[in-house]
């Protein structure tokens, strides 16, 4: 069985998709774990593209379009 997405989680993921290439230093502000960054590349949420940097997936989209 899968690991649940927490609320942080989905927070993250939104604010990836919201603004492309964001710099892994703004997320950590934002509060996010190493552990949270693991979990949504883990499962194709997100992606980092340049040294540090973030992009939501094609599945990470679908998912915040799903509203899960």
């Amino acid at each position: 069985m899968s690991e649940p997405i927490t609320p942080r989680q989905l927070i993250l993921l939104q604010l990836v998709a919201k603004h492309p290439d964001v710099a892994r230093d703004h997320l950590v502000k934002a509060g996010a774990t190493d552990a949270d960054l693991a979990y949504l590349e883990r499962h194709d949420l997100i992606r980092e593209r340049e040294l540090g940097h973030y992009r939501a997936s094609h599945l990470g989209q679908q998912v915040l379009k799903r509203g899960i």
